[in-house]
């Protein structure tokens, strides 16, 4: 059985506040005559600690409860009124069933003292909001925490993006390839050449944008994949197509910069490119509006080892941004399908 936990540090804050609640609880009790006789000291000590322990138990499985209900940053107030009202009730009822039982069954020769009893029903309460917010002080810190933390995973990830990206259109080959592409247009065709001049121009001007852009607008990711596509083209001819089919509704969300790129390359990689079977694209949003980028495959017949660290990394950085969605990952006999949440204004000012 797992017992309930409001914190990480429910058990320190257990051990520093129970001595205290068992000591005053019984001071309450008997007064002087708890500190003097041993008998009393240790045996009413040994009783309250047994049931405020078990008590504890149940006050944080309400604390839990209501947080559940009532998640923080939802509202708080209400959510903190309503437990100390349940916890500050069952603590009313535990300190009556003391007073009462002891003096009922003549524990450790008790006799009922009403203001004594009083007294305790005001203190236990004053101890239960304070202690109430102590729980509610360390859950948030444990909050920022987890926040800060993949606030920083969520740099990390995006850094390393965007270095990959670099690297993949900085590399010798790409840029090599794409040179040797101009310098054929040029011989054979002058506008063509301007043309594919333009679109690398703007490939590259996408890729050394702003490092604060982490998200951007779908239909922006677009023009940047028309030409990406562009100089694919102009490299492959026939052998690679590319069809896009989405809402306008769809084209105003938000995606993360160079994910159709990604999703591309290894694709590009990853399958033979053939006049007669060429490697189809297409990118169309599913019933949910969530990005779909699909294409057909066809495995090279040489092995060869293809890198998947930007598909990790994609999976990575959406876990970060979606609390409620992931990226999703298919391959079957025929197609390779990855199906990406599509986010909105909200999202992109959280990131």
């Amino acid at each position: 059985m797992t017992l309930p936990q409001y914190t990480k540090k429910d058990i320190l804050i257990l051990a520093v506040t129970m001595p205290l609640v068992v000591v005053l609880i019984n001071a309450l009790l008997f007064g002087t005559r708890y500190f003097i006789d041993r008998s009393v000291f240790w045996g009413s000590s040994l009783v309250v600690l047994t049931v405020m322990s078990f008590c504890w138990i149940g006050f944080t499985w309400i604390a839990v409860t209501v947080r559940n209900r009532f998640p923080p940053g939802s509202d708080s107030f209400r959510r903190l009124a309503i437990t100390v009202l349940f916890i500050g009730l069952i603590q009313a009822l535990v300190m009556t069933l003391f007073f009462k039982g002891y003096s009922q069954f003549n524990l450790f020769g008790y006799e009922f003292n009403e203001a004594r009893y009083y007294w305790t029903l005001g203190i236990g309460f004053l101890l239960n909001i304070l202690i109430t917010m102590l729980h509610e002080g360390f859950d948030r810190f444990e909050q920022w925490k987890t926040t800060l933390t993949e606030t920083e995973k969520l740099k990390t990830a995006y850094a390393q993006s965007q270095l990959m990206g670099l690297k993949s259109q900085v590399n010798p080959h790409f840029l090599f390839n794409s040179l040797n592409s101009l310098s054929s247009l040029i011989n054979e065709d002058s506008e063509k050449a301007e043309k594919f001049l333009d679109e690398l121009t703007k490939v590259y001007r996408y890729l050394l944008r702003s490092p604060d852009d982490k998200l951007v607008p779908l239909d922006t990711e677009l023009q940047f994949i028309d030409s990406y596509y562009y100089l694919l083209k102009a490299r492959y001819g026939e052998r690679v197509n590319l069809k896009v089919n989405l809402d306008a509704g769809c084209r105003v969300k938000y995606v993360s910069p160079f994910l159709l790129q990604t999703v591309f390359e290894y694709s590009i990689n990853n399958n033979a490119l053939q006049k007669d079977k060429p490697l189809n694209f297409l990118i169309t949003q599913d019933n949910n509006c969530r990005l779909v980028i699909q294409n057909n495959l066809q495995q090279k017949q040489t092995s060869v080892g293809v890198s998947t660290e930007g598909l990790r990394n994609l999976v990575e950085k959406y876990k970060l941004l979606c609390c409620d969605e992931a990226v999703q990952i298919a391959r079957e006999d025929d197609s390779f399908t990855i199906r990406v949440p599509l986010l909105t204004e909200t999202d992109c000012k959280r990131s």
